[in-house]
């Protein structure tokens, strides 16, 4: 595989996940693979770049420390590393 260098300039920045999702069923964006993992799966959506892999070096979550972390938190960390040990 040859490495070509690519420049890419955002012409929307979204950060709700949702918004993301319709971003890209809409045909407007790029997403993560495992956040259009069924899209995929059923070919409503295609890998542009299935070659291309993000860098290594992990997936770090950073949050304030809390005696009572909202349940919405804990789901988020555990999909991300159900993601990440997926890909092993």
């Amino acid at each position: 595989m040859s490495r070509l260098p690519m420049r890419m300039q955002a012409t929307i920045a979204i950060e709700a996940t949702p918004a993301v999702l319709a971003a890209v069923r809409a045909g407007a964006g790029l997403s993560a693979d495992f956040l259009v993992r069924d899209e995929l799966a059923s070919g409503r959506l295609v890998h542009i770049l299935p070659e291309w892999r993000p860098p290594s070096g992990g997936i770090y979550t950073v949050y304030p420390a809390a005696r009572f972390r909202p349940p919405k938190v804990t789901r988020f960390v555990e999909i991300l590393v159900a993601a990440e040990r997926e890909k092993d």
